[in-house]
């Protein structure tokens, strides 16, 4: 596993994942602590385990969901991601079905770093963000367990609808009802899609209604407004456009504002903002 990482990070230049190369650097590739801000984890951490020695050795192993983020942060291909853990003594699809993003999706992502954008899974689970995503609506892959899944904290967790106008909140629940009903009907959904449709059906008045109701579209929007209420920004109108990605299972959403309008003024106050962190 450690020669494989050490290999993997010097295989990535900074260009490839959005960080700028500077005159100093001597390293081969990318330097540990940029690896360990990709993967979401300590530089101690990934430091250790680049050593050449047991994982076992050098400390708990890494869990499935950090191996899926060092996947992710390490742009590997599926078949890279399927050699990491079993590194590690897990198997192949122990992250779950949908937790690998393609590097294609990931490379493009961070061409944009000033364009808020991020891919999505089948849960509404937000798997990469480009930075200006984080900057407009916080950085939701810090959420673990159920509460990964957008569609879940939707509807059950408090405080997650103050990103978004209220009068936007009718439009957003028929969308996400609409589009688990669409991952239901997939062959490529699993067991995760159909618990979490029970689980917002037994604890959702407000979602059971509308997974009984007609009022749900057949296909998804591809493109359409939505308003944020930023923390600093206030409110920002955006326009959408959705992408259907690796073989429908992902999907890439990408914001951006009309030119010459007011909010195309303030989504340029997002990159000298940065990161502000909302309280849900």
């Amino acid at each position: 596993m450690a020669e494989f990482l050490r290999a993997r990070r010097r295989a990535l230049q900074p260009e490839d994942v959005g960080f700028a190369r500077g005159r100093r650097r001597r390293t081969p590739g990318l330097r540990r602590e940029e690896v360990a801000e990709l993967c979401s984890i300590s530089t101690n951490y990934y430091s250790r385990l680049e050593r050449p020695r047991d994982i076992q050795a050098s400390g708990p192993r890494p869990s499935p969901t950090t191996l899926a983020g060092m996947a992710r942060g390490l742009r590997l291909t599926r078949e890279q991601r399927d050699t990491l853990f079993a590194a590690a003594g897990y198997a192949a699809d122990d992250d779950g079905d949908y937790a690998h993003v393609d590097p294609g999706v990931m490379l493009l992502l961070d061409r944009l770093p000033d364009t808020p954008a991020h891919a999505v899974g089948p849960l509404g689970e937000v798997l990469w963000q480009t930075r200006a995503s984080i900057s407009l609506i916080g950085d939701l892959r810090s959420h673990t367990g159920r509460a990964r899944s957008g569609y879940y904290r939707w509807f059950l967790a408090a405080g997650e609808r103050q990103r978004y106008a209220l009068s936007d909140h009718r439009a957003i629940s028929v969308e996400i009802t609409a589009d688990l009903r669409r991952a239901q009907a997939s062959a490529r959904t699993g067991r995760s899609v159909t618990d979490l449709i029970a689980l917002l059906r037994s604890r959702s008045d407000e979602f059971a209604a509308l997974w009984e109701s007609d009022d749900l579209r057949d296909e998804p929007s591809t493109i359409e407004a939505r308003c944020f209420i930023h923390p600093s920004l206030g409110p920002l109108t955006l326009q959408r456009e959705v992408l259907t990605v690796t073989d429908r299972s992902q999907r890439l959403v990408i914001y951006h504002a009309i030119p010459g309008s007011a909010d195309d003024t303030t989504m340029q106050l997002l990159s000298v903002i940065g990161h502000h962190r909302f309280s849900c």
